[in-house]
This record gives structure tokens, sequence and C-alpha cells, in this order.
């Protein structure tokens, strides 16, 4: 009951049940109710369905004990439409040529299978997949199909073999067999990794989002390229170089295609020079490292990314040019000098730094106060305050996280020791913090 986010839900929850409680289109009706699983009564039940946190959306189909997990859209119109969907069919039984034509052009994925019959355990396998795909959310929600004579599915050999399951595309291969054991586990993971192009558009069409949200979910690396898309030629032969090479590795890594003029916050995000396009970025998200080819010459993207693979490839760092003049009391520092001034100083000095973004209202209030800090050490040399730009440079070190803006951290010189600023951002707070951390004022005590 005191949950925030349950709060929020309750009266989404409440008009979807009076929506679904007047509809008459299912039969059973779809029911929603609700458990207070903090009750003492109900602590069992909610161990028993592995509640952990606050609101669980469980659905229950077809008598079964045991609940599926919701990950549907919350309010109240995405509620009705997704049970809806569920309430359906999981898969479409198709009995005539003209029905396979229409179901695999009806969306840029779809699943179409052959079976023997309608009781194979097989087909029971794959609705059970189909269904768990469309609770489960995530983008998986695709439309599965079937026939009962192989001779109806379009580009597949007129003898094959049942059971037998394919994946329809508009892009890419037109027909992908199905190549794995027939279980959930399997088909799912067909879907995930064989349903998106093998080079994605980054662009802001809504039939993009769904295929951008799933790709970028990946663990892979990311290989972006951003282009002239003005330039015809330089798109295309970028395009065929980055799908030559999504080929040969698909589940290595996630490729990425867009416009530069529309992408103007990934460019700066990743360092790319506009002027020295195109330009194809290799984002480890694992590693949080980032690898910056530009120009790109078509030809050596595949070995630039043999490269990556062989552990030999350089990682970019994005950084501002240093200042010419660093003489006042808080010391800039690039990405450039970030070992020079802060990690790297040859234990001369313990350094206090600010992470910040100059858009940041919170960094802005902090400016002068930040300053008044630099004035009281401006005459202690075993202490530096300083401050770097952190949307115009990468962090080096990965000890130092960027959370939020302003972000304060405390480098120990002597131990190779960071420490994290938590507390009050007033003038007095910022000096006592550094002079309890400072290693000249531990020596003196």
């Amino acid at each position: 009951p005191w949950c925030g986010h349950c709060k929020r839900l309750e009266p989404e929850w409440a008009t979807a049940a009076e929506t679904l409680a007047s509809s008459e289109g299912f039969s059973p009706p779809i029911v929603l109710a609700k458990l207070d699983a903090t009750d003492e009564k109900n602590t069992e039940l909610a161990k028993e369905h592995d509640i952990k946190g606050f609101p669980t959306i469980k659905v229950f189909r077809e008598g079964a004990t045991k609940g599926e997990d919701y990950s549907g859209p919350r309010v109240a119109k995405g509620i009705v439409s997704t049970l809806e969907k569920l309430a359906g069919p999981a898969t479409f039984a198709l009995f005539t040529a003209k029905d396979v034509e229409e179901f695999v052009e009806k969306a840029p994925v779809v699943m179409l299978a052959v079976f023997k019959a309608q009781g194979d355990k097989e087909l029971k396998v794959y609705e059970s997949a189909a269904r768990a795909m469309k609770s489960g959310g995530g983008g998986l929600d695709l439309n599965f199909g079937y026939v009962l004579d192989a001779e109806l599915l379009p580009g597949v050999a007129s003898d094959a073999a049942a059971p037998a399951v394919y994946m329809y595309k508009m892009f890419d291969e037109r027909v992908v067999p199905f190549e794995m054991d027939l279980t959930v586990a399997n088909l799912k993971l067909f879907v995930e990794s064989r349903s998106l192009p093998l080079v994605a558009e980054l662009d802001k069409k809504p039939e993009s989002r769904n295929i951008l949200r799933r790709l970028f979910k990946f663990r892979a690396p990311k290989v972006l390229s951003f282009v002239d898309y003005k330039n015809e030629v330089q798109r295309a032969e970028i395009k065929a170089a980055l799908t030559e090479a999504a080929a040969r590795g698909e589940t290595e890594y996630k490729f990425v295609i867009g416009d530069a003029t529309e992408n103007e916050g990934a460019i700066k995000f990743f360092g790319v020079s506009p002027d020295m396009l195109p330009a194809v970025v290799l984002h480890d998200t694992n590693a949080d490292k980032k690898y910056v080819l530009q120009p790109a010459v078509p030809s050596e993207i595949g070995a630039w990314l043999d490269k990556f693979k062989a552990g030999s490839l350089e990682a970019s760092i994005k950084s501002e040019e240093p200042p010419k003049n660093n003489l006042g009391s808080v010391k800039v520092v690039v990405a450039q000098t970030f070992e020079e001034i802060v990690t790297g100083n040859s234990g001369k000095a313990d350094v206090l730094l600010e992470l910040y973004a100059p858009w940041c209202g919170h960094c802005k209030k902090l400016a002068p106060i930040y300053e008044k800090v630099g004035e009281a050490f401006s005459s202690d040399a075993s202490v530096t305050i300083a401050k770097m730009d952190a949307t115009a440079n990468d962090v080096p070190d990965a000890r130092f996280v960027v959370k939020g803006f302003p972000s304060l951290y405390f480098y120990k010189a002597d131990t190779d020791k960071v420490v994290a600023y938590v507390g009050d951002r007033s003038e007095s707070d910022l000096i006592k913090f550094v002079k309890s951390h400072a290693r000249k004022t531990r020596d003196e005590l």
C-alpha cells in the first residue's frame, strides 16, 4: 500500500478492470485482481509466487497454478490491449496459399512452421513458445503461424519434412530456417537473435524504436556508423561493408547506421568529428570503451574489427584540448591530462575532483562555492582542487563513476585510493572533507 509505483498503477488498473469486465469478446472473461503482499495473511502466498518487488504482475491462464510474469504497459489502454492479445490464440492455423501469403506480408518478421497434425507434441512446444513471448514483452511479440502441408510454405522445398520452423523477414534473408532442438528456450533465443536486421537504422521512425531498444539491450559490442545520408554512394558503400561484417560475426556485434545530421548527440558522445565522415564507432559496453575509425574506408572496416577481436585495437578517448593557461585556484582537467593532474602526479598532491556538466543547474550553483574551496588550498602544494567537464571528456579511470552531476571524488595520492563525496555541497563541508582525507592533515594528526 505504501509503494509509490503501486499508487500510480492503482487507477490505471481499476480503469482496465472496468473495461475488461464490460467486454463480451472473451469466454471465460479476463479478470483483474489485486493482492496486498505485505499483509501477514498473504506472506506465504507471496513467497510461493516469488514476489520480490512492487508492483509485481502475474498472468494466470487456463487454470495454471504458476503465474507468468507480465512486463507489458502499465497504463489502462496498454494493459487491456496486451491482455486481450494474450487471451487470444497464441498461433494461427493457415490452410490455403492465400492465407499464408497474407500472413507473411502482415509484418516485417513472422514465424511460420509445418507440422504433421494438430495434436503433435512439437506444435504444443511451438504454441508454448509463442505464448511465452507474447506475455514476456521485450519486443518479441511476433505472429506465429503454422500449416499442415509443406507445399504451402513459400520459399521452402515442397517436400520439407515436418516438423520444421522458419522465420520470414522483409529484410536481409527472406527465409531463415530454425535448426536447433525444438524447445521453448531455443525458439526464444532464435527469435531474439535472428529477428533483428543485420544493420539497423538509427533514426526516430516508430517502426525503428522496438528494433533499436532490443538491439541496445544486447551485451554484444555495438558498431555504429555515422554517414552523410545526402551522399548516397557513401551510405551504400558503408552499409554494404557493415552488412558483410555482420553476416560474418552476427552474434559478436550489433550493427547500426545513422545519418550524422540526425544524430548530433550520439556523435558528440562518442567524440566523432562531423568533418571527418564517414565514421565507425565500436562501443564495448562491457568494458565501457570506445573505438573510433574516421574517416572510415569501407574495405578496411572488417580488418579493423578483427583487430578489436584480437585485442590489438587501441581505445579512443574523447578529450578537449588542455587549456593554455591553467593557473587558476581550480585546475581544469581534460581526458588527456587526467593522469598527469589527478592519478599520476607521482604522489605529489591529493586531488579533489569535480565531474560536472555545463548545463547542470546544481553544477552552476556549486561553481562559486568550489572556487572558494580552491582558493582555500591555493597555497598548499599537497592538495589540488580540480574540475572536469564529463560531457566533453571521457573519464579514463573507472573508479571515478559519473552517476549524476556534479560527482565529487577525492584521490589519495599516497595510497592510490578514491573516496566519493556524499555530503552537503557547502564551502565549509567541502573544506572539512578535504582536510579529513588529505595526507598533510593526516600526517599532522
